[in-house]
């Protein structure tokens, strides 16, 4: 089981009234009322800070949703329990660090310009094939979210994977705010920080996961980069993360005149809609997408 979604934390705070209206101006691309669309805008951030985690849901909903100091002891409990369950399940206690040390490596390598995880900067030297029973056990136990590179854009994308080549991502957002130790009040007020887009990538990973999609991405180093690549009974579909709304999208656009595509999705914080191809979906929305 995966921590609560961004759909199962709108029902939970009371505020299941607005799934099927979110839903309807997905299903045609017309715009949310502005009033409306802060206020989702404003609980996505939240999110961003609470992540999906039971106990720290429900802090903040007996808590009248104010944030409050307890929430960095009730993820940092969640954390050590983590730690501690790694120990407790493997009984080599060398497999046991390898798995700590590639967990708590990757929000320093997602806070990378190159997000691709590079298991050598774990320790002088290292390699996959040193870490490959602690990354499958991360893998296994669901710690953890891949997304993997292709190099062709044809369903099914599976086919054309590269396994030695991934990002990953934390299965709960609220985790990987605390350690990335971020200020939840510069994401509430919604401030330009260092790393805004890291959390909403990591975000947009686990409610595509949740709806069933296997991740991949697509890159060509200075050239284009896409978030990810998803695909549909119409084809492959490729997503691009905004965390604000500075939508100029150059690898998109790019992308889809490369492959001559149709349809394309850009997640921001802009409101519904389709123009030039690209459907505009608000990052509240992403569970929409099936």
């Amino acid at each position: 089981m995966f921590p609560m979604s961004f759909k199962e934390f709108l029902i939970a705070i009371g505020k299941g009234k607005f799934i099927s209206l979110i839903e309807e101006c997905y299903l045609n691309n017309t715009s949310m009322n502005d009033v409306f669309h802060q206020e989702l805008l404003s609980d996505y951030r939240n999110y961003l800070c609470i992540g999906g985690m039971p106990d720290a849901v429900k802090d903040y909903v007996s808590r009248n949703q104010e944030l409050s100091l307890n929430l960095h002891n009730i993820l940092r409990s969640v954390i050590d329990s983590y730690l501690a369950d790694m120990s407790k399940y493997t009984n080599n206690v060398t497999e046991a660090n390898k798995i700590e040390r590639i967990y708590n490596n990757v929000p320093n390598q997602l806070a990378k310009e190159n997000k691709k995880y590079q298991f050598s900067k774990l320790t002088k030297n290292s390699r996959f094939r040193d870490y490959e029973t602690a990354f499958e056990w991360l893998l296994a136990s669901r710690m953890i979210v891949p997304n993997y590179y292709v190099n062709h854009f044809e369903t099914p994308l599976k086919a054309f994977m590269d396994e030695d080549n991934f990002k990953l991502y934390l299965s709960d957002v609220g985790l990987l705010t605390e350690l990335l130790s971020i200020s939840c009040n510069k994401i509430i007020l919604d401030d330009d920080f260092m790393f805004k887009g890291t959390l909403a990538e990591n975000y947009v990973a686990l409610e595509l996961i949740k709806n069933n999609f296997n991740l991949f991405y697509y890159q060509k180093p200075q050239v284009m980069e896409l978030d990810f690549l998803i695909d549909t009974d119409s084809g492959v579909i490729p997503i691009e993360v905004k965390a604000n709304d500075h939508v100029k999208s150059t690898s998109l656009n790019k992308f889809m005149e490369q492959e001559n595509l149709t349809l394309s999705i850009r997640i921001s914080t802009k409101n519904f809609g389709f123009e030039n191809n690209i459907k505009s979906v608000p990052l509240y929305a992403v569970f929409c997408i099936k």
